[in-house]
């Protein structure tokens, strides 16, 4: 498989298309509680196609900087970075975002954010195979609706994504819509309780919503428990890219650095 193209905006690419956590480093950024968590209290998915407020954004992004990263706190640029990601994909915007995602929180009986998985509609390239990012897909689309006159808008003004992307010259063969997980993340203290299954469970429960019957995913070919989960629960492997490029946290220039990777799309039928 060639290697992707660099993009202005590689960390919303990394960022949407990355799974589970990794531990490049081991840092203490297990939350202090008097116990682990016995129970998730709720899981609350939240629409980001119409956008979500800044609070819970911010929430989360602290959030994934412990449990997802694994970053002490403290990394004032690297938060800023990772909130920039969550607003692109999830944030208020003016009007609605023409693909669909959903940010899913789990909360335990304390109310403190346990888990979080996030689950988008991005385009694939049929040609190298290569999920892109949410903006991009988001911009493609954008165009190609633009590019239509006013009757063909008309006619198109009910269809679903996967219909337009199906049917639209400029789409149609090059493209496919798809429903991607990315970002699932689980706090230490609660990991080894099933949450990371109850989250992709949910995930299942909106892309069936949406009307798509296919997930895919993509994850690091080093991140072993990730992998096992993911084929516990069904997924399969797609394709591996051995040139890909991933991230990691570099605290001493408080930002994000690229380093290669093998990486993994995987995917599962509804």
């Amino acid at each position: 498989m060639k290697r992707s193209n660099p993009i202005a905006l590689l960390l919303c690419a990394l960022l949407s298309s990355s799974t589970y956590a990794f531990s490049p480093k081991t840092y203490n950024t297990a939350p202090r509680r008097s116990s682990l968590l016995n129970a998730v209290a709720s899981l609350e998915t939240f629409d980001g196609t119409k956008g979500i407020a800044e609070s819970t954004i911010n929430k989360a992004a602290n959030f994934m900087m412990g449990s997802f990263w694994g970053v002490p706190e403290g990394n004032p640029n690297l938060l800023a970075e990772q909130i920039s990601d969550l607003e692109v994909r999830f944030g208020e915007i003016m009007g609605k975002r023409k693909l669909f995602s959903n940010l899913i929180i789990a909360r335990g009986a304390d109310n403190e954010i346990a888990g979080i998985v996030g689950v988008e509609v991005a385009l694939l390239d049929l040609v190298d195979m290569n999920i892109l990012n949410y903006k991009q897909s988001e911009k493609i689309v954008k165009n190609a609706v633009a590019s239509l006159g006013p009757k063909e808008r008309r006619m198109y003004k009910d269809s679903s994504i996967e219909e337009l992307v199906a049917e639209l010259p400029s789409l149609a063969g090059n493209y496919e819509a798809v429903a991607v997980l990315a970002n699932l993340c689980v706090s230490p203290s609660a990991r080894g309780m099933g949450l990371g299954e109850k989250l992709c469970s949910a995930v299942e429960d909106v892309v069936s919503d949406w009307g798509m019957g296919r997930i895919l995913l993509k994850v690091e070919g080093e991140n072993v428990p990730a992998k096992k989960l993911y084929e516990k629960l069904g997924f399969v492997e797609e394709c591996t890219d051995e040139y890909a490029i991933t991230l990691r946290p570099d605290l001493e220039n408080g930002c994000f650095k690229e380093v290669p990777c093998s990486m993994l799309t995987l995917s599962k039928s509804l």
